[in-house]
């Protein structure tokens, strides 16, 4: 819990969380959301006190989860890369649980090679340009080297470096209000929504 953003007043916001969270990621996330009193956590735990931005928060989330030309695999490497450069616990434990649901799952060496900022072995050539495309957006300040765009370019095209950036971006922004919040990964087992 964190000290900063203690939760929130049970309110209508707890309702609509509980909608958007399965919306995304089914009626039962591979993740805790909420503590066991049914107060958000992680970055839901600050939206609750901009409860105005939240509904927008969940649609822009909904778009980034659901793009298409991007793989479930891509997107959580993409995740993976800004989690190697802005360390946030609440974002690697939802997504290393995420990961290891995935059909194919990412194996456990491959979360944490990527968690670390290293490629992960036995990726798909693709896979692997989008980690290393979403690792250099993350840590860069200005933009990402010629010959990195073009390689990149001739494996995703300019579509699928988009839709890379836009999950860059989205992560860093919720690791934004996870760091604000010095929020914590969850210590005990998953609340059931």
């Amino acid at each position: 819990m964190s000290q900063r953003f203690p939760p929130a007043t049970p309110s209508s916001l707890h309702t609509t969380l509980d909608a958007e969270v399965k919306k995304h990621h089914g009626e039962n996330p591979s993740f805790t959301y909420k503590d066991a009193d049914g107060a958000p956590i992680g970055p839901f735990a600050v939206l609750a006190y901009t409860p105005d931005l939240f509904s927008t928060f969940m649609g822009l989330g909904e778009s980034i989860l659901h793009q298409p030309l991007l793989t479930t695999r891509m997107r959580e490497l993409a995740i993976y890369a800004v989690v190697a450069v802005y360390p946030t616990p609440f974002v690697e434990y939802a997504h290393r649980s995420i990961g290891r649901n995935l059909k194919p799952e990412l194996s456990p060496e491959q979360i944490e090679s990527a968690c670390s900022g290293s490629t992960p072995s036995g990726l798909a050539e693709i896979e692997e340009v989008a980690y290393e495309t979403a690792l250099a957006l993350a840590k860069g300040v200005g933009t990402i080297s010629d010959e990195a765009w073009a390689m990149a370019e001739v494996k995703l095209g300019k579509e699928g470096l988009a839709r890379i950036g836009h999950v860059v971006g989205v992560y860093i922004y919720s690791c934004s209000l996870l760091r604000l919040g010095e929020i914590p990964a969850p210590d005990t087992p998953k609340v059931q929504g």
